[in-house]
């Protein structure tokens, strides 16, 4: 269960507290239980069963619920399938199950979110330009957040890839110093092109007077 633990190390590092309510089976009754226990709280997080599959029931159970489906799926690369709804007026983030697909759109979507529910200005990781060491290949059609490492330079940062980025390699999470964003229309970016980076380490909240 290690989406668990690291949703939960997220959500402290903003001074959430978390409930966690363990591991679902593949029922929709199940689930739907699960979800009802879960709505005592300000919002909801799940992971996985959000897909396409024959056992991911998570959009059928909260529309069971009475849930409005405020989107579904999101062209970005890791975290594509992705929902989020809202049952009477609580958020409910339903997340993929891929590691680090889960911790991408809770960095892109949850982090933010409930940062704003809190009353913070300031909700986003901060972006910086930064060189690319590498070249990097993929197809048009999704964005794609890239884990990489970071070095600063005379002439500012550099960044490389982590490593093997597919969504269930969870270590190329581990190893990320940010998040480096190429855009759904880009191909192809040659090595010393430049491109915006997500840092994933730095303190960004605590210049924030009184928050």
């Amino acid at each position: 269960s290690s989406n668990s633990y690291a949703l939960a190390a997220g959500l402290r590092e903003i001074g959430a507290e978390p409930l966690y309510l363990g591991i679902a089976p593949d029922d929709p009754d199940a689930i739907a239980a699960r979800f009802r226990e879960a709505l005592r709280c300000d919002a909801v997080i799940s992971t996985g069963g959000v897909s396409v599959g024959d056992h991911d029931w998570i959009k059928q159970v909260l529309a069971g619920l009475g849930g409005e489906m405020r989107l579904w799926r999101i062209r970005m690369r890791p975290g594509a399938p992705l929902a989020f709804a809202t049952v009477g007026g609580r958020p409910i983030f339903a997340l993929p199950g891929n590691p680090v697909s889960t911790l991408v759109t809770f960095e892109q979507f949850v982090r933010p979110g409930l940062l704003r529910m809190m009353g913070h200005r300031r909700v986003y990781r901060p972006v910086e330009p930064a060189v690319l060491d590498e070249s990097y290949e993929k197809p048009a059609g999704r964005a794609h957040f890239v884990r990489v490492v970071l070095e600063r330079r005379a002439d500012g940062l550099h960044a490389r890839p982590t490593g093997e980025q597919a969504s269930n390699i969870l270590l190329s999470m581990v190893r990320a110093d940010a998040l480096a964003f190429v855009a759904e229309d880009l191909t192809h970016l040659a090595a010393g092109s430049r491109l915006p980076v997500q840092l994933l380490h730095s303190d960004d909240l605590r210049e924030e007077p009184g928050l």
